[in-house]
């Protein structure tokens, strides 16, 4: 049986955005009993730190979010309930996942959402890289259907990522210093591809330890509410002329200002030794990864109504700037889903492309967003 068809899977994207112009009613504000209630069951699983009136700040995020098409807008909060929830509403747009995050964080039954988590059944690349597959290919006397389709790489395909994190050890210095163990699971797949096999053509795997502190220091306007150092390994663990891994420490610090949100992201390549011949497992993979993929990262987000649009910039550093821009868009479809519409252009959409100059547009769905 032959893999499913373009025209029919772009009704999934369509959908998404038919739902996106339809608003479900005004979430109702929880009642005292299912307060209590949640209080009564969240108490021993939430951070040691929060105050009772932060647990009920975030039993109450809890009921909007499922009893709403999305989470209510500052206006809508003012309204529902006759004036503001927030006391700093400079410490909005992040207070919500942050605090969600302490309510549930001894919860072992619960995942913490990472980075985002999302399914985009349409991403299409103006300029497929067949480079890596066709060296693979030529290499071997018979090739299998998979080899092939990789060879006659489609400009379509589906793309998603899984990310989540796992709390190892709280409050490591007094109050403040969480120990996390992340891995988050970036894959693309040829579902659109001709030959019966539908092949994953890339999946890349990012385990991370992470170690992470709450601020609430000010510079310039913006409030620092997050910095993560971490040790982090990426691969698409492969083997051969296709391995593509690296190591790196990392620092990430957030900060906020009204809507608009930002991380800085740099970071130090751990060295490898160079391989003796091509393949060698025990060399590095891509000696030259950081003069494509960067030495930091920017990410920016802003939130309008309950759409937030979001930035991603990376750069070298060096003379020729190169690097990657992603822009994106997310709004609410559902009570847990969000629609998502990406443009990426630049270097580093996988680690097997991490060397070639993509221009990749992208439709789909979020499971959960930035906050």
């Amino acid at each position: 049986m032959r893999s499913f068809r373009l025209p029919a899977v772009l009704l999934i994207p369509c959908t998404l955005f038919f739902f996106a112009h339809y608003a479900l009613a005004a979430p109702q504000e929880p009642t005292a009993e299912a307060i209590n209630t949640c209080l009564q069951s969240s108490v021993t699983t939430a951070d040691e730190s929060m105050t009772i009136a932060e647990l009920r700040a975030a039993c109450r995020e809890l009921y909007l979010q499922n009893h709403a098409s999305g989470v209510p807008t500052l206006e809508e909060e003012t309204v529902a309930t006759g004036q503001p929830q927030e006391t700093n509403p400079e410490g909005r747009l992040l207070n919500r996942r942050m605090t969600m995050e302490a309510l549930n964080r001894s919860n072992r039954f619960i995942l913490t959402p990472h980075k985002r988590n999302y399914f985009s059944p349409l991403s299409y690349s103006s300029r497929p890289n067949t480079a890596p597959y066709l060296s693979e290919a030529t290499g071997s006397e018979t090739n299998t259907n998979e080899e092939k389709a990789l060879v006659d790489l489609k400009h379509a395909e589906a793309e998603f990522q899984f990310s989540t994190k796992i709390l190892i050890y709280e409050n490591l210095f007094d109050d403040n210093g969480h120990l996390y163990m992340g891995y988050t699971n970036h894959s693309f797949w040829q579902i659109y591809s001709d030959e019966d096999s539908a092949p994953f053509r890339e999946t890349d795997h990012q385990p991370e330890l992470l170690l992470s502190f709450t601020n609430d220091w000010e510079i310039f306007g913006f409030r620092n509410v997050l910095n993560e150092f971490a040790l982090n390994h990426q691969s698409n663990g492969k083997g051969g002329i296709q391995s593509r891994s690296w190591n790196r420490i990392m620092m990430n610090s957030v900060f906020e200002r009204g809507r608009f949100v930002f991380a800085l992201s740099p970071w130090y390549r751990i060295p490898e030794p160079e391989q003796e011949y091509p393949g060698d497992p025990d060399g590095d993979d891509n000696p030259d990864i950081s003069h494509y993929m960067g030495r930091f990262e920017f990410n920016g987000a802003y939130e309008k109504g309950n759409n937030i649009f979001n930035i991603m910039l990376r750069n070298n550093f060096d003379a020729d700037n190169k690097g990657a821009m992603e822009l994106g868009w997310s709004f609410p479809v559902s009570t847990n889903l969000r629609g998502q519409v990406k443009y990426f252009n630049g270097y580093g959409h996988s680690l097997i492309d991490y060397n070639a100059d993509m221009e990749v547009f992208s439709l789909g769905i979020v499971f959960t967003d930035l906050f």
